[in-house]
């Protein structure tokens, strides 16, 4: 924090500066309200002023009118007496220089008599037509008619248009009985005399007085230079204009002035006060820059003792919170916003201390969710993630105040319930919690079903401190997970040495498989036909560094439910393509066939794990055969299936192992891309080459051979067995008759051997 933040800060900067903008808005909108007001009045003054001129000359040619219509019953006597107007036509124009011409024409337009010989053209029909509605509207009075497109003579040029310096006038002449037209004076009025009479009326260089029709059509305008016959047509954005109108007499005036000419004066002083408002501006501001400036000045050192004080405090909050986000750190589990173990161990002893204090039970769950290894390895680590933190939600929106939840790693999860329970609400609160997380899970837009396993240990009934209390709820959780899906146990202590067993063989596969600890044995498969070694099936076994070679019977079903499965098979196929490398550099070539599970199948990328595997070890594909189940087929088919013919269309063997143990049929068997059929050991067992032996064997054979597939047979230990199986046209066939699995550095004694001691069945 810096001095100048302070003081730009404290209040008395602030109300200085309010005044002044305060001050300097006043100065600035009450000079705009005083010019907008000026212009307000400018612009009605002017208005006014040509309201009252446009009303007199409006007054002025309504006298003009009476002239002329005077003019006209005086030459005519007062009754249509076209002789006296022929002959005083001289006299009477001489009367009055206003007007030009004289022409008399009948009811119907057509010329009588003339001031000007040669004007013997009659009337436009549209000026008869006006004349017609003006002695029905107005009666006999003198009026302007709108213009016509029809042709006018002229006197002096016989063109076509009317002359340009002319107004022409027309007046109704009606008989003195029966008011009926009898006739119409053409009367042409001299613009020169109104040039004249309003050439010396100021209206500014923008002005102009108009003279329009009935049909709005202008007639006449004059400015300050004098008349003009037309012009450009007025804008109502651009000129404020006045009107006075006279119907009777068929036209009306117009005053018209540019507002920019009618504002000019009022924005000239506007633009002078402008520039003095701008000077007493700049005198306001410099007076407030000193006004702040004395005041920061007076103000440093005040702000230099709090911007110390302040820092320092900012230290010591910044020193506290690193060790409140240290302390959290170490505490919580950064993926489910749970305790972990080491802050859980912290608070189990705690509360164990207070809970027998106050003779109150102290539950402790151990939590491992089913096929989470599964899912994390088939949908990703991504999902796996995401479940972990759904099911870390719901555990936290279960607890109760006293209750403490962490994360010990993977998909484990320990919960404390203190508080004052007993073992019945211990019970219902536990299976609330199996049913919540077994409810379908919404993931990124993945729905997926799980359930957890979950052991219960009670203090101080089982155990006294929260290491022992884990280990036992550890136990029974296990015991539950041997027990299937979905289930919670208590701690016994009688929990049988097989579930032990089987717990401890869980936790040393892991070991196991990262010590690279397993091997494979392989046991031939002979062709009936030539009794020749065809291939070899690796079998999987673990010698572990404790208790020796133990066989696939004791974990090949604990990797398959703990999920280790897919890391078993992906170490069974290293093992095999290593063998296949090795005596291909040997100079043998072989084949081996190996197990695949239904989760390997399961998962997404299995297909290229396998391609990528041959690609790195350099192996031909067709040196390779996997063996799949019905099961796995039937778990996952479209994924399965997809995976099968894409390493079929690379050219490895794919056979269907124990078929007639599980439940697919032959019908099932043409959609899968399969190459071999291999008959379960239970079928091939009951064999003895007799007469009653099962008939099942041989149609299978037949069904298969129909298929184009061949046909293994499993289990085969007595030669009565290989001979009806050579009878039945079985193709291929291993079992202990021909030789147990060996190690590898076995195989080349038994293909030595082999041939002598079986060439009788060939």
């Amino acid at each position: 924090m810096r001095p100048s933040f302070a003081v730009s800060n404290s209040p008395i900067h602030w109300v200085i500066i309010i005044l002044g903008l305060s001050l300097l808005s006043f100065l600035w909108v009450s000079h705009i309200r005083q010019y907008e007001i000026a212009y307000k009045e400018a612009l009605e003054t002017r208005a006014t002023e040509h309201k009252n001129l446009a009303i007199i000359i409006t007054e002025h040619l309504r006298q003009i009118g009476d002239r002329a219509e005077a003019l006209g019953h005086s030459a005519l006597g007062g009754q249509w007496q076209p002789i006296l107007l022929q002959r005083n036509l001289s006299r009477i124009l001489a009367q009055d220089p206003i007007f030009n011409r004289l022409t008399l024409y009948d009811e119907q337009g057509h010329y009588w008599l003339s001031s000007h010989e040669k004007d013997r053209a009659p009337l436009p029909t549209t000026w008869m037509t006006q004349v017609e509605n003006q002695l029905r509207q107005y009666g006999d009075t003198v009026f302007l008619p709108t213009q016509t497109h029809q042709k006018h003579l002229t006197v002096e040029s016989g063109t076509s248009t009317p002359p340009k310096w002319q107004l022409p006038l027309l007046l109704p002449i009606v008989s003195g009985d029966t008011r009926t037209l009898t006739g119409v004076l053409y009367i042409e009025m001299d613009v020169g005399y109104l040039t004249r009479l309003y050439q010396d009326i100021h209206l500014g260089q923008s002005g102009i007085i108009q003279l329009l029709d009935r049909d709005n059509v202008e007639r006449l305008r004059t400015n300050h230079s004098g008349v003009l016959a037309s012009g450009p047509e007025l804008s109502s954005k651009s000129y404020q204009s006045l009107l006075s109108s006279k119907p009777e007499l068929g036209w009306t005036v117009a005053v018209s002035q540019q507002y920019r000419d009618i504002l000019a004066p009022i924005e000239a002083r506007e633009q002078q006060q402008k520039w003095i408002y701008l000077l007493l501006t700049s005198v306001v501001v410099g007076v407030l820059v000193w006004l702040l400036k004395m005041i920061s000045e007076q103000q440093k050192t005040i702000s230099a003792l709090h911007h110390a004080q302040d820092e320092n405090q900012a230290l010591i909050e910044r020193l506290e919170t690193a060790h409140r986000r240290s302390s959290l750190a170490a505490s919580t589990d950064h993926l489910s916003g749970l305790f972990n173990r080491r802050q859980l161990m912290e608070i189990g002893s705690r509360v164990i201390t207070q809970q027998r204090a106050c003779r109150k039970l102290l539950a402790v769950l151990f939590i491992d969710l089913d096929r989470f290894k599964s899912i994390n390895d088939t949908l990703g680590h991504k999902t796996g993630d995401l479940l972990l933190q759904a099911v870390a939600g719901r555990i936290k929106r279960l607890l109760e105040p006293g209750d403490y939840a962490a994360r010990f790693g993977g998909d484990e999860f320990v919960i404390l319930l203190a508080g004052d329970r007993t073992e019945n609400t211990i019970t219902s609160w536990v299976q609330t919690l199996v049913a919540r997380l077994s409810d379908t899970y919404a993931l990124d837009g993945t729905e997926l079903n799980t359930s957890p396993s979950v052991g219960v240990s009670i203090c101080p009934r089982d155990a006294q401190n929260i290491d022992e209390l884990i280990r036992s709820a550890d136990h029974a959780m296990y015991s539950a997970k041997q027990s299937g899906r979905g289930q919670y146990r208590f701690y016994d202590p009688s929990l049988n040495t097989s579930s032990l067993e089987a717990f401890q063989i869980e936790q040393s596969l892991i070991e196991g498989l990262k010590k690279h600890e397993f091997v494979l044995h392989y046991q031939p498969m002979i062709d009936l036909d030539t009794m020749n070694i065809v291939g070899y099936e690796g079998l999987v076994r673990w010698q572990h560094p404790d208790h020796g070679m133990i066989y696939p019977d004791r974990f090949i079903t604990i990797a398959e439910r703990s999920g280790l499965i897919i890391e078993m098979g992906e170490e069974v196929l290293r093992l095999a393509c290593e063998q296949l490398k090795a005596w291909r550099q040997e100079g043998y070539e072989r084949h081996i066939s190996i197990n695949v599970s239904a989760l390997q199948l399961a998962s997404d990328n299995f297909s290229s794990m396998v391609l990528d595997s041959l690609k790195h070890f350099q192996i031909p594909p067709s040196t390779i055969e996997l063996e799949i189940t019905e099961t796995a087929i039937l778990n996952r088919p479209e994924k399965a299936i997809h995976h099968l013919e894409r390493l079929r269309r690379h050219g490895i063997g794919i056979s269907l192992d124990d078929f007639g143990h599980g439940y697919a049929g032959f019908a099932h068997l043409y959609n899968l891309p399969i190459t071999k059929l291999k008959i379960d050991r239970k079928l091939i067992a009951p064999l003895s080459n007799r007469h009653d032996d099962s008939p099942i064997v041989s149609s299978t054979i037949a069904l298969a051979k129909k298929m184009n597939l061949q046909v293994v047979a499993e289990g085969v230990e007595t030669l009565e067995q290989v001979v009806y199986l050579k009878l039945a046209g079985c193709d291929l066939a291993q079992g202990y008759h021909f030789s147990r699995p060996l190690e590898p550095n076995a195989i080349l004694a038994l293909e030595t051997s082999f041939a002598g001691e079986h060439a009788t069945l060939t």
